[in-house]
């Protein structure tokens, strides 16, 4: 590594984690104090609100590190052009492009790294983070009352055989999905249970409401089918008992976690489940795509801050932490409206994820052209 490289990577990370730590610092203590009067209310000790925003910062790292980023290459090739060592640079036969690379093999390496962050940190540190919240913080009870939707169960059943060496694919089990569920009246609405027998559906309930009455499950409105060969038996019912189903209300009061609490090998898992199960994962197909194109902000967001500070030559220290803050704003809109388009399916859903990181990766490369050499 040349000299030149070594000095402006020296700079560049200098301030990187001076803005990484200041906008840390900025998060915890915005948050800190609008929550600082429930704190006290509830005589929360010093040493639990420190766990709790401990195992907040890795999650504060994969949101706040792209604008850390941002603005470590606005004022470190900003810097550079306002001393005139960027034309010096230049005059020694360096271009634009070889003067910004070690700055962009950085961004690619940092946005491989936050994708391993994401996916083993992050989600084990907010799983705690919502343990502590829920538990010493707000101290709810194990299995509070809540609203739950789209759940889903699957359950091994016996094979008719009794056969112990079929394996669950060959075997039977039930697949069930509950589109909404009351925990404070256990009530299930939008029921549907499926019995598999390897592959092939051989009955199924589909139910407009699901009732505990103490002992067991009763379905109420709806349909029965038996499927057998390549017929089907249908009935219309009021009413039915469903004193197959082993699972009780205090099971469904399990929250499920958050999209941001899961790897994303869990969330793949629970949208391949999702499916299995007839449910529609288009929701979550935005916020899996989102775990791999989010971490590349912090290369794509290099990729452009770099060429635009060096065209800035007399800019001080607050256009460049403007510019920044503008540049977030923007980027970090067009995640949320590709998110949502992704999940109410206007977008594709990889292309509702990939939308921000997309323009901003053309705007880059054309602000990267257009700069001078």
């Amino acid at each position: 590594m040349k000299i030149l490289d070594r000095y402006l990577l020296r700079r560049f990370l200098f301030i990187l984690g001076f803005a990484l730590i200041a906008f840390i610092s900025i998060f915890i203590i915005v948050d800190l104090v609008e929550r600082l009067s429930d704190y006290i209310d509830r005589q929360v000790p010093a040493m639990v609100i420190a766990s709790y925003y401990f195992y907040y910062v890795p999650y504060i790292i994969v949101l706040m590190l792209p604008m850390a980023m941002l603005l470590a290459s606005l004022f470190s090739v900003g810097q550079l052009s306002k001393y005139n060592e960027l034309t010096a640079m230049k005059a020694c036969g360096l271009s634009l492009y070889r003067i910004v690379a070690p700055l962009l093999i950085l961004g690619l390496v940092t946005s491989v790294a936050m994708i391993g962050f994401a996916e083993v940190i992050v989600p084990a540190a907010n799983q705690v983070k919502a343990e502590i919240k829920n538990q010493k913080i707000e101290r709810l009870p194990q299995n509070l009352p809540s609203r739950l939707s789209n759940l889903y169960l699957q359950e091994s059943l016996e094979a008719p055989n009794g056969d112990p060496e079929k394996s669950p694919a060959e075997g039977r089990n039930r697949r069930i999905f509950i589109g909404y569920y009351d925990a404070a009246a256990k009530i299930a609405n939008k029921v549907s249970i499926q019995e598999y027998d390897g592959v092939f559906i051989i009955h199924r309930i589909d139910a407009n409401a699901m009732l505990w009455n103490g002992s067991q499950w009763r379905a109420a409105n709806g349909w029965e089918r038996a499927f057998e060969e390549e017929s089907e038996r249908a009935t219309k019912f009021d009413t039915l008992a469903l004193p197959q189903l082993s699972f009780t209300p205090e099971v469904l009061t399990k929250v499920q976690k958050d999209p941001e609490e899961m790897s994303y090998k869990e969330l793949q898992s629970f949208i391949a489940e999702v499916a299995r199960n007839g449910g529609d994962p288009q929701k979550w197909l935005a916020d899996l795509h989102l775990k791999i194109s989010f971490p590349f902000a912090n290369f794509i967001i290099v990729l452009f801050g770099a060429p635009l500070a060096a065209g800035r030559a007399r800019s001080g220290g607050a256009v460049g932490l403007a510019l920044t803050l503008i540049i977030a704003f923007f980027y970090f809109g067009a995640v949320k409206t590709g998110q949502t388009l992704g999940q109410n399916g206007t977008l594709n859903p990889l292309l509702g994820a990939w939308m921000s990181a997309i323009i901003f990766f053309v705007a880059g490369v054309f602000v990267l052209v257009k700069a001078r050499k």
